[in-house]
């Protein structure tokens, strides 16, 4: 019996290597798949034949296909989920320097791995097509308002106004393009991602575009 516990220990070992791989296989053909079609146009059968698993395995890992979709919104993005509660609008910052928090709270998954960086995108997709399925909505909403309460106070105006809201939205699209466009910047210029120092170089530029366009808006309601 002694000789035959290294053994057995070693098989399950081997076991749960084998069961992560495959896990991680479901969960990265179901975030391609969700991102590329939406969650209504992905069969778990679709998702099975892409990570060559059989679909019993996708219920055993993940009990159904609502299951698989919160692991893909989640998982990858745990750690950065934790980081965004943290306020970019504190006290005594100038708009400039809340603006570049901001700015690197939304960019930081870039630098992550490619399931990050989908469940990003998968996110994204989310704002436009939602399932009901995305259970930290009010954290979203709360950073939203934030960044309108931010834009306000740097305007002068109150928080309701509609022209302020476009700002806000315009301010939030410059942190998605590098999401949206990666495939296509990393095949026109792969050094605007792969050189060392490239995420700063993104916060940096991103946050003087959101300072231009507080200042436009500024100046057009002279």
């Amino acid at each position: 019996m002694g000789d035959e516990h290294p053994l057995a220990g070693g098989g399950a070992r081997k076991l749960r290597t084998d069961g992560a791989q495959a896990r991680e296989r479901v969960l990265l053909a179901a975030l391609q798949l969700f991102v590329a079609r939406g969650y209504h146009n992905t069969s778990v059968r679709e998702i099975a034949a892409q990570a060559d698993v059989n679909s019993a395995s996708i219920r055993y890992y993940f009990g159904d296909k609502a299951g698989l979709y919160r692991a893909a919104l989640y998982e990858p993005v745990r750690e950065h989920l934790s980081d965004e509660r943290a306020p970019f609008d504190a006290p005594g910052l100038s708009l400039e320097q809340a603006l570049r928090r901001y700015t690197r709270k939304r960019l930081l998954p870039l630098g992550g791995g490619e399931l990050i960086l989908l469940s990003v995108r998968l996110r994204m997709r989310e704002s436009f097509e939602p399932t009901g399925l995305l259970d930290d909505e009010s954290l979203k909403r709360e950073q939203e308002q934030r960044l309108l309460q931010l834009l306000a106070r740097a305007l002068d105006v109150p928080q309701g106004d509609a022209e302020l809201a476009a700002l806000g939205y315009s301010i939030r699209a410059l942190t998605a393009y590098p999401y949206l466009s990666r495939e296509q910047i990393c095949r026109a210029d792969p050094a605007l991602f792969a050189t060392p120092g490239a995420l700063e170089v993104w916060v940096t530029r991103l946050t003087s575009y959101a300072c231009a366009m507080v200042e436009a808006e500024r100046q057009r309601r002279r």
